[in-house]
């Protein structure tokens, strides 16, 4: 899950939410969680058709994607139109430009039919009542699980369909472990690593080139919440428990920043591994790191890297705790194909079209019914079983805190603040304060 530089509002309040995501825990043992998002115009074309402001029998959706991905949203608009409905063309645009082209669309009143967009930004686009309500939503909630139905929902309506999630673990490089002599990876949740066996485990992986480090952590740009991971593993908050304020002097935030900063501090990451540095994975694909926190839907890239390598579980303190993150589909409510783009959402929502996109993109469903275990993965079907007990460790309390009404801003300060303290010298209680500074500014706009 990632969220961009704009404002997201939501309306439920701190309370509603907490009933809404309240039998998840349970439920995100099927599914995992976390990011990615991004949104200029387009690059790459999959499908058939001409664009927004075509005939009225055509439908454009924008989004980012890899290969699998396009493959996976290809086949949802060619199965789609194999049932009657409209073609729909699937505009590919970088994942740094989507934001971007969406709101450019908007503005010069030539928007797509349908976008993409993560979690943390739906809100944004709900409050400037850019998105078309679901009207088949009371049919179709039932069948989610309940915490992705409430990033997409509010108390006036629901603005588009939890498509699907992802979550993040540690990759590590085989001949790395073997060379540092770290034995059998934990393969169950129950023997994951404390942070102190993986501070152990990191130290002793010993790089082989000047250039190289044991480790890369995948909190760069939109990626910045990751480090909300840290702060629930050892039992701390970024905001208040009633979400209007940032929490001040929290001794688990304060806790996770130093653990963090000494990733930099004792030369274990690259410094352009910092939160407005390059992409984690990029360092593990070309050998820099020996070990990636890295989300499944990466796997497919990775693959291409030439070497081998298997994942392990995110490090443990006081909890145990993963990102939240994913993808929704939206419509636009101002396109004049609002009821054939509608159409098309309630298509994708359905068990098979979801478990059909998450075998070739290689991601986890969000709906009750579709039981990841049951997928032909067609990528790491040997990892994909650890990413959904990963996913299990998602905590309602860090859920709550990163889809607050401003978390687009929320998240693009502790980008630019975390990217301070890991590279400047301040001490560890002041550059806490440079962060919770810098969120309070923003929820007190």
């Amino acid at each position: 899950m990632s969220s961009h530089g704009t404002s997201a509002h939501h309306t439920r309040t701190a309370a509603s939410r907490r009933a809404v995501l309240g039998g998840a825990g349970a439920a995100a043992a099927a599914a995992g969680l976390s990011a990615c998002s991004g949104f200029s115009t387009g690059s790459k074309d999959s499908g058939s058709g001409s664009g927004a402001g075509a005939g009225d029998d055509q439908l454009t959706m924008l989004t980012w994607a890899g290969d699998a991905e396009a493959k996976a949203f290809k086949a949802l608009a060619d199965g789609f139109a194999a049932q009657g409905g409209p073609t729909v063309k699937i505009q590919v645009v970088p994942y740094s430009e989507i934001l971007t082209a969406v709101d450019t669309g908007l503005r010069t009143d030539s928007p797509p039919d349908l976008f993409r967009v993560s979690y943390t930004d739906v809100g944004a686009y709900r409050t400037q009542k850019v998105l078309a309500d679901l009207p088949d939503a009371a049919t179709l909630e039932p069948s989610f699980l309940p915490a992705f139905w409430s990033a997409v929902s509010d108390d006036a309506g629901t603005y588009g369909i939890p498509h699907h999630t992802d979550t993040s673990m540690v990759l590590v490089n085989t001949a790395a472990v073997a060379s540092a002599g770290l034995g059998t990876l934990p393969t169950t949740l129950e023997d994951a690593w404390t942070w102190e066996q993986f501070a152990d485990a990191v130290g002793r992986v010993k790089p082989s080139r000047a250039d190289t480090y044991a480790l890369a952590v995948n909190w760069q740009k939109a990626g910045a919440y990751r480090w909300l991971n840290f702060v629930d593993q050892a039992g701390g908050r970024l905001l208040s428990q009633d979400l209007k304020s940032a929490a001040t002097d929290d001794a688990g935030a304060l806790k996770a920043l130093t653990y963090t900063r000494d990733f930099f501090r004792k030369g274990l990451v690259p410094q352009a591994s910092s939160t407005r540095g390059q992409p984690a994975s990029d360092f593990f694909t070309n050998q820099t790191v020996a070990m990636c926190f890295a989300g499944d839907f990466l796997l497919e890239e990775i693959e291409g890297a030439g070497f081998e390598y298997t994942a392990t579980f995110l490090p443990r303190d006081v909890n145990a705790s993963a990102d939240l993150g994913g993808n929704a589909l939206v419509a636009v409510d101002s396109s004049p194909r609002k009821e054939q783009a509608l159409k098309f959402l309630t298509y994708c929502a359905q068990a098979q079209q979801m478990g059909e996109f998450c075998s070739t993109a290689t991601v986890l469903p969000t709906r009750k019914d579709v039981d990841p275990a049951s997928l032909t993965y067609a990528v790491r079907p040997d990892l994909m079983p650890l990413y959904v007990q990963q996913a299990t460790t998602i905590r309602e309390q860090l859920v709550d805190q990163v889809v607050v009404p401003t978390f687009s801003a929320v998240n693009a300060q502790l980008r630019d603040r975390l990217d301070e303290v890991f590279l400047g010298t301040t001490d560890d209680a002041a550059a806490l304060k440079q962060v919770t500074d810098a969120v309070q500014s923003v929820l007190t706009r």
